[in-house]
């Protein structure tokens, strides 16, 4: 992995992931959090569902990709920001922790990579 070579002082998100499980764990130990987005409301991607059922809470991050990447049922028009909160439901469904507390883990994980506080 080319990042592993260079000394990096920040960190930040893996945009619009849909790799495996090991190549998840490795951005994860090198700092950054897994951007979850549209692709899990695909049914038929599975392999990155279940890579993001996986992984810890605390390495994921909720983006939308707008207006890319249209979420299932809305291909062909532009994706929202509103449209985060459907990606949340489906993040939801696929993670065994109770909903708030995977809106505060993900809250805190948006403070920490983008240096704001709420």
């Amino acid at each position: 992995m080319h990042l592993k070579r260079h000394d990096l002082s920040r960190t930040g998100v893996v945009h619009g992931f849909s790799g495996s499980l090991q190549q998840a764990e490795r951005f994860v130990q090198l700092g950054y959090k897994i951007g979850v987005g549209g692709t899990i409301t695909y049914p038929r991607a599975s392999k990155t569902r279940d890579v993001i059922a996986k992984l810890p809470l605390a390495s994921l991050l909720l983006e939308t990709d707008a207006p890319d990447m249209p979420l299932n049922g809305f291909q062909g028009k532009p994706n929202r920001p509103e449209q985060a909160a459907r990606v949340f439901d489906v993040l939801c469904e696929l993670r065994p922790e109770p909903e708030d507390e995977i809106a505060e883990v993900l809250l805190n994980n948006t403070y920490a990579v983008f240096s704001v506080r709420g």
